[in-house]
């Protein structure tokens, strides 16, 4: 028969093997966990990075803008259009023709009278 001692000096082995397979799976989940999370946040830096040297997306209604306006009137909005357009551009943003787009978001349209109306812009 055997004695405690015997009996509990035979266990111990496999208690620390199984704790030491347990600390092992432990550290490789969290490695990759670690390089999982680095691997996202080079992804995002660089696409940040893309973004930034992107131009901001203005699309203006031209056609809307000179909409309703009079035989007499159409040079001196198309002119004014021009001009917002050229502000717009002098500010940074890349200014396309609504009529020349074939989807975009709504929020990249500036409504075009209010435009040329008060001299700012509103989205639709």
């Amino acid at each position: 028969m055997r004695s405690e001692t015997e009996t509990a000096s035979s266990s111990t082995p496999r208690v620390d093997m199984r704790l030491s397979l347990w600390l092992t799976l432990l550290l490789i989940v969290a490695a990759a966990a670690g390089s999982g999370y680095l691997g996202a946040r080079w992804a995002a830096e660089s696409l940040s990075t893309e973004l930034l040297l992107r131009p901001p997306v203005i699309l203006f209604d031209m056609a809307g803008a000179v909409r309703g306006a009079g035989p007499a009137q159409l040079a001196a909005v198309v002119a004014r259009g021009k001009e917002q357009a050229k502000r717009l551009a002098a500010g940074g943003f890349l200014v396309l023709d609504a009529q020349a787009v074939i989807a975009a978001p709504p929020e990249l349209y500036i409504d075009a009278a209010a435009a040329l109306d008060d001299g700012g812009g509103a989205p639709r």
